[in-house]
């Protein structure tokens, strides 16, 4: 279990290397249908797959997609230890 975490962290870091900073499927489909600045704007931790408090960049995406991956695995090992009981 400890190689697929360390794999997971290790494809999350080199894909931030090649990360577009074009717009991607959801907001390019807005923008072409005209509804794209009317949404209510939500704000969450990682906004724009990004840490707060670092300029945007490779750093920021790949430590963004590292804490991803961290709190989707802690819940699925929690989930996983709750439910077996």
């Amino acid at each position: 279990m400890k190689k697929l975490l360390l794999i997971s962290l290790l494809l999350v870091v080199l894909a931030a290397f090649f990360a577009s900073t074009h717009p991607d499927g959801l907001d390019k489909t807005a923008e072409k249908l005209g509804f794209a600045g009317k949404g209510t704007e939500r704000h969450s931790l990682f906004t724009g797959y990004a840490v707060p408090f670092l300029p945007e960049g490779v750093i920021s995406t790949a430590l963004a997609g590292t804490a991803g991956v961290m709190i989707v695995a802690g819940l699925f090992f929690l989930s996983a230890k709750y439910l077996r009981g």
